[in-house]
């Protein structure tokens, strides 16, 4: 395996341009000159026009996970419920499930109960964290899930003629299992209309991958759904990556990063130079690429006060310097998840 001290992980926004070797070829630390973004085509997917729906996060105790998001979601504990998968091989597994609704997403919280299965030997495996990203699709979905397998995905979840399948690209630059299922909501109170809490009523605005390799995890995603190509940036465009007071990270790093847009939600590409960085220390933790944070607006609290709350309710400042336009808070350990 190549060393995370040369190749590395997940961003923010699509902004300065990256460098012309590969960013693992580099010396830490070092500015790359301008990079050449090898052009892809656009080429419509059967995926092409489904909107990204949810995030599901796998836990081993779903109580203190649903109370941590209601506390800074502000809304109220979310109903624990059950829940049947059906597996290909025609068995059935079961898990507990609640939902944390946002404005145009939302969040599927899972605890295992059957001792097998996808969301089982995902616990097992990588801990608590995201499982798969929801993608809608109405209808039929044998179509989907064939193409899926196509370009390496592995069904773990559902079954022939079914509405709901987990496609697997985990092992692959996606970074994560793909659940195909209904457009619609499942049953769930509405999102707040207006502010509660840090996070309530606010839309989501991109999801954030960790990236082992960000052109090759560039080329998966617009294999997959057919996206249109941006060019890798480097962010900051020049100097090193703004981080907080007292922080543990490579003083010289910065990240080559873009996003891509799906149906009004974008997918944030992050890859770090220099290590230890919050984007190696995901990927270290992950084992490799994977669903790192979604972004959200801070509505009308002061970044300030924002930051001094999220800490309160004990999110990690770990990214975003003291007078940056962003920052992440880190519930990676409690809720699965950082929030930028």
């Amino acid at each position: 395996m190549r060393s995370l001290k040369h190749v590395c992980v997940v961003a923010l926004f699509a902004l300065a341009l990256g460098s012309g070797q590969p960013a693992h070829m580099q010396t830490p630390g070092s500015v790359a000159p301008p990079a050449q973004t090898t052009s892809i085509p656009q080429k419509p997917t059967l995926l092409t026009k489904s909107p990204l729906t949810h995030l599901g996060i796998v836990c081993a105790d779903l109580r203190p996970v649903v109370k941590g998001y209601a506390d800074i979601f502000g809304i109220p504990v979310p109903e624990i419920q059950k829940i049947t998968f059906d597996l290909p091989d025609g068995k059935k597994v079961e898990a507990k499930v609640a939902y944390v609704p946002m404005p145009n997403f939302y969040l599927e919280l899972l605890e295992p109960v059957t001792k097998s299965g996808p969301i089982y030997d995902h616990l097992k495996r990588f801990g608590l964290g995201v499982h798969h990203l929801g993608v809608g699709v109405d209808g039929n979905i044998d179509a989907v899930v064939a193409e899926l397998v196509s370009k390496d995905g592995k069904v773990t979840g559902g079954k022939k003629g079914g509405t709901q399948a987990f496609v697997d690209f985990r092992h692959t630059e996606i970074g994560a299992t793909l659940e195909i299922g209904p457009t619609a909501r499942p049953t769930m109170p509405p999102a707040p209309t207006t502010q509660t809490g840090l996070f309530g009523a606010q839309a989501i605005r991109h999801v954030g991958l960790a990236n082992l390799d960000i052109e090759k995890s560039l080329q998966k995603y617009i294999e997959v759904f057919g996206m249109s190509l941006v060019p890798v940036r480097r962010f900051p465009p020049e100097g090193w990556f703004p981080y907080p007071p007292g922080h543990k990270w490579s003083q010289t790093s910065y990240v080559l990063t873009n996003q891509l847009t799906q149906q009004g939600i974008n997918i944030e590409f992050i890859m770090s130079v220099a290590s230890p960085t919050p984007w190696t220390h995901h990927i270290e933790k992950q084992k490799g690429t994977s669903i790192m944070h979604i972004a959200v607006g801070m509505g009308k609290i002061p970044r300030d006060e924002w930051l001094r709350i999220g800490q309160q309710k004990g999110g990690k400042w770990t990214n975003g310097g003291a007078d940056s336009f962003f920052a992440y808070l880190d519930w990676s350990d409690t809720l699965g998840l950082v929030i930028e």
